[in-house]
């Protein structure tokens, strides 16, 4: 691991982006935030730094970067649990469940902040309604996480692999890492298998499928979503983008139609 230090300007941390998209930030906010981003950190590609049974004493923040949670079962078969994306917390509970039940490994070369689990007790006393609407991004991952993870039981491979590709997209957009439909996705069609519990024959089948419907291109880890109307047709996606407070309540529109926007 490297020491790193970023000169980025507060507002354009991922993490900080995410948070203005639920409602706008004040300076002693962003302030706030941005102590947690003191401590910068490079983790090369393909490494494990949260292992399993482990005690978790940090917490880490993803600035740019892909990185996975996941399961080793006893017959040698890997889980994928979750994708750490730009903007995301890897470990938020560790304060109150040090003890890690998953691993997390580097997908990519990661740049993380890194600060100590108790700084968030830090920060909500400092801010307490910046807490308030960390519990609620901290919501809307879990209802994500839920609806991902039920979906495996009642929905198709075709449906699941769109499903998943929809969500990432919606992700990446939040924090402007998409180009129009188009997004970089460092992923194999065997992480991709161990995410949604299929073969990687079965894995292979179903993004032909998609690409012969003309739903989906993916050349060189872009991804390339060529219809997100049929897409989240198909999918039966709920999105779980979130809005500016103020925004929401004038707009009126529904959430699933937030990725078309």
């Amino acid at each position: 691991m490297v020491e790193t230090n970023h000169h980025i300007p507060n507002e354009e941390w991922p993490l900080i982006k995410k948070f203005n998209l639920l409602q706008s930030l004040s300076h002693d906010e962003i302030d706030v935030l941005m102590k947690l981003h003191e401590q910068e950190i490079i983790i090369d590609a393909n490494k494990t730094f949260i292992y399993q049974k482990s005690v978790r004493r940090k917490c880490f923040i993803v600035n740019s970067g892909w990185a996975c949670r996941f399961l080793n079962h006893s017959n040698g078969a890997r889980q994928i649990i979750e994708y750490y994306l730009p903007g995301d917390i890897i470990s938020p509970f560790a304060l109150v469940m040090p003890k890690a039940n998953y691993s997390v490994s580097s997908i990519s070369c990661l740049h993380v902040s890194v600060f100590k689990p108790d700084a968030l007790i830090d920060l909500c006393t400092a801010q307490p309604k910046l807490a308030l609407r960390y519990l609620a991004m901290l919501g809307w991952q879990d209802a994500m996480f839920v609806d991902l993870a039920t979906g495996i039981g009642w929905r198709t491979a075709y449906q699941r692999t769109a499903y998943f590709l929809l969500n990432l997209f919606e992700r990446l957009k939040l924090v402007e890492k998409t180009v129009g439909n188009t997004f970089f996705a460092p992923l194999t069609q065997q992480m991709l298998a161990d995410t949604l519990g299929l073969s990687i024959v079965h894995m292979n089948r179903t993004i032909k499928k998609l690409r012969e419907d003309e739903l989906i291109k993916i050349e060189s880890n872009l991804v390339k979503l060529l219809d997100l109307v049929r897409l989240i047709q198909v999918a039966e996606y709920q999105s779980f983008y979130w809005r500016k407070t103020q925004q929401s309540s004038s707009t009126g529109r529904h959430q699933r139609d937030a990725i078309l926007h």
